[in-house]
């Protein structure tokens, strides 16, 4: 049976493989499965566990609906995870499963929600990660309606909302359940990770006196395990995440920054517990290691060796090095993005989970001696047996100045009798690159539909090494955008687009590139501004105003005209491209008052604009049936605006 091309709709049947946690014994890998619940308009998640042989398919370990963070137990006797059995996020809560048979329970009692967890080595206790104090998301009449008092510019986040209260760690006794509270006073605290005798805990916590009005940034800290004063190990500047001891306790590496700049590189650094400047590993490698939330990107393999995740050009590899050596060695390439590992010391084998635009996530094992990562999950089996998805297709431009910039197409799986319509796509960040697992339904699905998707690389674009990631920095809208309309001619030149049916889109970044262009070229038929950065000077009212202050160089009132300079809102009565603004109200990244601004702007001087507004979501977590929607949206924007298919539809 002939396959056909992806429709936005079957972005309902993606799945998400994450979290891979290695077994003591290396036998075993427990992951997490994240699927869209489309009668409940949610992505709800379960634990899984494979056997890394590949003899058996794996296993659903969990039911759900919101169960995350694996992690075995160093005996191997307990699978512990938090889990959400009620639907209530704040009701997060430790579960306890024994692997010799029995059905899990709940495991401590905790003052708020739980958000993280890690097991001590004589597998005893788990310090773990919760919030204190706030209001009650359960409380009714005045209580729910009390005023919330705001403690500074990072009293918020994209994704979480207002903070209130703090995050402190906790040890929990297994056999007792008894919990204590080790961290104390006004400061948040994350990641602690165990000494290998159990004596002491490593995490991540800004205590520094303007923490409140600080985004991002955090030093590694050393505390008795049982509590007490604790002593700051990293050097006060930059942020630092995943903490964790060397196998014989001397050592700690962190994955991070060492400087306060906002386009630095994130890299794994190590220093020792007894004191000393931390040192990058394998500094040699000027490529980027990616430090998200959602994943540790890097493990101790070995008593000086560590494994660990590097971006390089667009794609996520896995490298390993030793501690004091200035280079890395390559474990895994190939066209792949991972996006988790687990690894342990002393064991052979590496679990990854790994995704690019034309083979959805899945879960994979390597190891030291393995030509070549075994693909333990199939979760996409029906899928890809009924679609076809389009295979990324790189190419390299040199700019007049000699720099190289990537772009990326996907060509129609179904081709016309000519060129296709060009579809460009301009990534978020400015320091995200293209592809990325969030866009493959998005990009798949306008592919589908007929358009060759352009997805550029342009200075700026984090995978290219420092000076590239930095290039952009209080240039917006300047070489990075002709590096854009470049790599679009280029593809034109060709063959592969009609340079005469031309159409943008943007999110975030992605979003200011797109508004800019329309306000800066007529060479597109349509426009989409998805959570568009417009107006430079009211984009201090988000959840990040360093940033921009970073960017800008200086605040609104420095008086240099850097603002209006680099906000296309200066720029609309130049417009003359149909643009569509598409927002989300709950965003706290790029507020919804961006948006509306382009909106009202373009619609008071007359030029044709709609506005499409969803209710709640956040700048990266929407609504499944939201994101359908917004693909939709797009095309159709773009047909009502491409000449031919508008004739056709006559």
């Amino acid at each position: 049976m002939a396959k056909r091309a992806f429709r936005p709709e079957d972005g309902y049947r993606l799945k998400t493989a994450a979290e891979p946690e290695l077994s003591p014994d290396g036998h075993r890998v427990a992951f997490t499965v994240r699927e869209v619940d489309e009668e409940k308009d949610r992505v709800q998640s379960s634990i899984w566990v494979a056997g890394t042989d590949g003899s058996a398919p794996p296993r659903r370990f969990t039911e759900g609906p919101a169960d995350r963070s694996p992690t075995w137990s160093p005996d191997g006797h307990w699978l512990a995870y938090i889990s959400v059995i009620d639907d209530k996020p704040h009701h997060a809560h430790v579960r306890l499963a024994p692997l010799d048979g029995g059905a899990p329970s709940r495991l401590g009692d905790f003052p708020g929600p739980v958000v993280q967890l890690t097991w001590s080595p004589d597998s005893g206790r788990l310090a773990v990660v919760c919030q204190v104090g706030g209001r009650d998301p359960d409380a009714d009449g005045r209580d729910r309606n009390a005023p919330r008092t705001v403690r500074g510019l990072a009293a918020r986040l994209d994704g979480i909302g207002w903070y209130e209260g703090r995050r402190h760690i906790f040890i929990v006794d297994v056999d007792s359940g008894a919990t204590t509270q080790v961290t104390r006073g006004d400061y948040d605290h994350a990641d602690p990770a165990f000494s290998p005798d159990g004596q002491y805990l490593v995490f991540v916590s800004d205590r520094h006196r303007r923490r409140d009005d600080r985004e991002f940034r955090s030093d590694v800290w050393l505390m008795a395990s049982d509590g007490g004063r604790p002593q700051r190990l990293s050097g006060g500047h930059g942020f630092t995440a995943a903490p964790q001891f060397s196998p014989d306790g001397s050592l700690v590496a962190f994955a991070g920054t060492v400087s306060d700049t906002w386009d630095e590189d994130g890299h794994v650094f190590v220093m020792p517990v007894g004191g000393g400047e931390g040192r990058r590993l394998a500094p040699r490698l000027d490529r980027p290691v990616p430090v998200t939330a959602l994943s540790v990107p890097f493990r101790w393999w070995g008593e000086r060796e560590i494994v660990f995740m590097v971006a390089d050009r667009g794609r996520v590899h896995l490298h390993a090095a030793r501690v004091g050596d200035a280079a890395s060695q390559e474990v895994v390439g190939l066209d792949t993005q991972l996006c988790g590992l687990g690894a342990r010391p002393g064991r052979p084998e590496v679990a990854f989970t790994a995704v690019w635009p034309d083979r959805p996530s899945e879960l994979y094992v390597t190891s030291r001696t393995a030509g070549s990562p075994t693909q333990l999950s199939e979760l996409h089996a029906d899928l890809l047996e009924e679609v076809e998805l389009s295979p990324p297709i790189r190419s390299t431009i040199t700019r007049p100045d000699g720099t190289e910039i990537d772009y990326f197409t996907l060509l129609p799986p179904k081709r016309r009798a000519g060129p296709p319509p060009l579809h460009l796509d301009v990534h978020g960040g400015p320091h995200g690159w293209w592809p990325t697992a969030w866009a493959l339904a998005f990009h798949q699905s306008i592919a589908g539909a007929g358009y060759t998707v352009v997805l550029p690389n342009p200075r700026g674009s984090a995978s290219y090494g420092q000076q590239f990631t930095a290039a952009c920095t209080g240039d917006w809208g300047g070489a990075d955008f002709e590096d854009i309309l470049a790599c679009c001619e280029d593809a034109v030149v060709r063959g592969v687009a009609d340079g005469k049916r031309m159409f943008v889109h943007g999110y975030s970044y992605g979003g200011f590139m797109t508004a800019w262009a329309v306000g800066h070229t007529q060479l597109f038929r349509a426009a989409t501004a998805s959570a568009a950065v417009i107006d430079q000077r009211s984009m201090i009212n988000t959840d990040v105003p360093h940033f921009l202050e970073f960017n800008m160089g200086g605040t609104p009132w420095g008086g240099t005209g850097t603002y209006e300079k680099r906000s296309p809102l200066t720029y609309l009565p130049d417009v003359n491209t149909p643009v569509l603004v598409l927002h989300w109200e709950g965003d706290l990244r790029v507020p919804i008052g961006q948006g509306e601004e382009l909106y009202a702007g373009l619609r008071l001087l007359g030029k044709e604009a709609e506005f499409v507004r969803y209710p709640g979501g956040f700048h990266d977590v929407h609504a499944p049936s939201q994101d359908v929607d917004w693909v939709r949206q797009v095309l159709t924007w773009n047909a009502k605006h491409d000449p031919r298919r508008s004739a056709r539809s006559r």
